[in-house]
């Protein structure tokens, strides 16, 4: 017997090939466009597998797909922000750079990111249909691993913009790594098993914490870390004006408030959430 969902989802996957190879062939040279795609890719594979899988293997799926869904519109916005000027300049020879073709070909530029994030959508629905087609329901899908992943996603991003593009201060990560542990201690404080609590990961999670807070407090006021900072955005991609010394930190502390929820989302969707 003929399956419509499985001919529409290999329709689809046809479709999202080609309009991610004709991108890249045609339009630009631009191959870290095939990153966009390859997120749709992982994230509807890991979405199906995690409505298929097993209740003690949900999580992780879940989170995956969330993680990859958040890097599809994360890169999107990257390459669409910081990344426009090399993708311009790797056009092909298709498109004439004349004076009074110059508009014609940044439309073309954001034109390849759409294209490549429409490829990468397609690619993530793709399985839904196959898997329909098979007859096979999705059980158990589990929102807050998919919310905290986007989120994690989210906040790597945007950190990672941080000491690329407003000062390369890397040490500016310490803020990412401590509210990504942070969270981690107090979700296996929180769920600690056979119904106790895990009281050196709650006191490890509230020292992070703390660690957090009295990190961005500091490095906000005190003049030799502004002073540091302030040294590494010369020549950075975008300045932030008269408050480049503090911007990146306090983007950077963002950043790990975001990545400490999307752990704790993530926690939360299980089955055992918080005691």
């Amino acid at each position: 017997m003929a399956k419509p969902g499985q001919l529409i989802g290999g329709l689809i996957i046809a479709i999202s090939i080609a309009l991610q190879v004709i991108t890249i062939v045609e339009i630009t040279h631009y191959y870290w466009l095939l990153f966009i795609w390859t997120a749709g890719l992982i994230a509807g594979i890991s979405y199906v597998s995690g409505g298929l899988a097993i209740e003690r293997d949900k999580l992780e799926y879940f989170t995956i797909s969330g993680i990859s869904i958040g890097a599809i519109f994360a890169i999107t916005a990257y390459f669409s922000f910081f990344q426009g000027e090399a993708i311009f300049n790797a056009l092909t020879d298709t498109f004439q750079r004349t004076q009074e073709e110059v508009w014609f070909m940044v439309y073309w530029t954001y034109g390849a990111i759409a294209f490549s994030t429409f490829a990468a959508i397609l690619m993530f629905i793709a399985p839904l249909f196959i898997v329909a087609g098979s007859g096979k329901q999705l059980k158990g899908v589990k929102p807050g691993a998919i919310i905290g992943g986007i989120l994690i996603s989210g906040s790597l991003a945007l950190q990672i913009i941080t000491v690329i593009h407003f000062a390369k201060y890397y040490w500016l990560l310490v803020f990412w790594f401590i509210g990504l542990i942070g969270a981690i201690s107090l979700a296996i404080g929180a769920r600690a098993k056979w119904g106790y609590k895990s009281t050196e990961s709650v006191v490890m999670a509230g020292i992070f914490i703390g660690i957090l807070v009295a990190l961005v407090i500091w490095w906000t006021v005190s003049p030799h870390m502004k002073a540091a900072i302030d040294a590494k955005t010369v020549g950075v991609t975008h300045p932030l004006g008269a408050l480049r010394a503090i911007l990146p930190t306090i983007i950077s502390f963002i950043s790990s408030v975001v990545a400490f929820f999307g752990v704790l989302f993530c926690a939360a969707s299980s089955k055992r959430g918080f005691y």
